[in-house]
């Protein structure tokens, strides 16, 4: 059963990050060519009805919404990872798009009906959005042999391996590579890429994007953002060592639709521009389709891109050109006051989205009052305390709410924001898969709802968790964590 109660907690000055102690440390797909489960995820349906397309459609039916849900993990642990004899005993054939998880099985059913890229025989750039980029690590990239069956689930007989990169950098946020079609094909296809970290994990990632191939070459993509100001205006003054750089999206009647900073140190005291303008980059590219971008359009190399070295060339780039962005800082020595402490915890859909009716816990470093400065008036319980309740219920409608927390005891502030979805684009996290055994297995994969036993005391986990500590040692480090006690 599904808990009605999210963990949202204050944080200053860091990148957004999963919180879940989960056995998988990189995340991400293919963007261009999209990978399937991102390309059913961006076409809807997926929490609520059902997917447009008649492949994302048989998809949900066979493994509900658990692949979109977990679209950037499709993953599979191999210690052994450069012996292929070893990884393909690990993702056998037939379960290559979906990296042999039986929860995403529905991924590998085969249909005519996967929507396709065009891409031309010759050179395109390849983009995969990693949610969690790690390097060092290697690439491979595979196309189905020309007598294919299609048909069929993709076999490893059915593909030939045409490039492989080595240890790529991170551009903006995005893996880049130019990979090239092979002359000779044409027509449908699947381009099967594997991302391999080098570590002792051996974490792989595997995604399938389907692709139609004509001859010559594929065009370049062209700008589709509205420039707007500097992101560094002319006679902003920087920032010292301990002082807090705040950066707010404002929409166009003038609300903060979200909200990024970032605290600087001595590692950072050079280099904070751009570390806040990846934050905001990476964001928008995962949760908004990429529609503010802090940078400029590099028309040679065909795609956005910060200009670390040339600060006069990034701008504030969106979709809506009444959008803006606005710079701050809190001074360090501003009377004293510092900022509270916490960590950011993912929820089900993205990074502090909920569902309207649930309750928001807000767990802050010490006792605080919260108060509303943004969206339809909600209720706060346990004001005054460090683990204080929003309640969502009376909202109606889909918005953007912000508050401000001001310790009791000190002169500590904060301010953050969430999203409340109503209506037909709720949330909706897959079933809880049943327990087998009635015991905690670290092997295990719960999705949230599952009651285990450790320790002579039964507990309930709150969202998806495999590995990570033991139910007991998680909640005696974090009481608000995976795991909560139960009668």
């Amino acid at each position: 059963m599904k808990s009605n109660i999210n963990i949202l907690t204050i944080s200053v000055g860091m990148t957004i990050l999963s919180g879940l102690p989960t056995a998988a440390n990189a995340h991400g797909w293919s963007e261009f060519p999209s990978a399937r489960q991102n390309t059913c995820y961006e076409q809807g349906g997926v929490w609520s009805g059902t997917p447009p397309n008649a492949a994302c459609a048989q998809a949900k039916e066979i493994s509900g919404s658990y692949p979109f849900v977990q679209r950037n993990e499709f993953a599979k642990n191999i210690t052994d990872y450069n012996n292929m004899a070893a990884v393909k005993a690990a993702i056998p054939d037939g379960t290559l798009c979906y990296a042999n998880d039986p929860q995403k099985k529905g991924m590998g059913a085969p249909h005519t009906a996967w929507t396709r890229t065009e891409l031309n025989t010759g050179t395109f750039e390849f983009v995969f959005n990693p949610t969690a980029p790690h390097n060092p690590s290697f690439w491979q990239f595979y196309l189905t042999k020309p007598e294919a069956d299609l048909s069929k689930s993709l076999a490893w007989s059915d593909l030939d391996l045409i490039q492989t990169m080595g240890n790529v950098p991170v551009d903006n946020g995005k893996y880049r590579m130019d990979v090239t079609i092979p002359s000779d094909r044409s027509g449908d296809a699947i381009l099967f890429v594997r991302w391999q970290r080098d570590d002792a994990a051996g974490e792989g990632f595997y995604n399938c994007s389907d692709i139609t191939i004509s001859g010559g070459d594929t065009l370049p993509p062209e700008a589709d953002l509205i420039r707007g100001d500097l992101y560094i205006p002319q006679g902003f003054v920087n920032p010292e060592v301990g002082d807090t750089v705040k950066y707010d999206i404002i929409n166009k009647y003038g609300d903060v639709t979200r909200s990024f900073d970032i605290k600087v140190d001595a590692s950072n005291v050079n280099d904070w521009a751009r570390l806040l303008a990846s934050e905001i980059n990476g964001w928008h590219a995962e949760f908004r389709d990429g529609d503010v971008f802090i940078g400029d359009w590099h028309e040679e190399m065909s795609h956005y891109m910060y200009f670390q070295n040339d600060p006069l060339r990034n701008f504030f780039n969106s979709k809506d050109g009444h959008a803006s962005g606005q710079i701050s800082v809190i001074d360090s020595d501003n009377g004293g006051i510092e900022l509270l402490t916490g960590d950011i915890y993912e929820l089900v859909k993205s990074d502090k989205v909920v569902n309207a009716g649930d309750q928001v816990v807000i767990a802050v470093s010490e006792a605080a009052n919260l108060t509303q400065t943004q969206g339809s008036t909600v209720s706060i319980q346990n004001n005054g305390t460090s683990s204080i309740l929003v309640n969502t219920s009376s909202i109606t409608q889909n918005e953007t709410l912000s508050f401000a927390a001001h310790a009791t005891n000190s002169d500590s502030v904060e301010t953050f924001t969430f999203e409340v979805i109503a209506g037909g684009d709720q949330i909706t996290p897959p079933d809880p898969k049943p327990d087998e055994n009635g015991t905690w297995d670290a092997a295990t994969t719960y999705l949230g709802g599952e009651i285990v036993s450790y320790a002579g005391q039964n507990w309930k986990a709150q969202w998806w968790i495999q590995g990570g500590d033991n139910p007991q040692a998680a909640y005696q480090k974090d009481r608000w964590g995976v795991w909560r006690p139960v009668n």
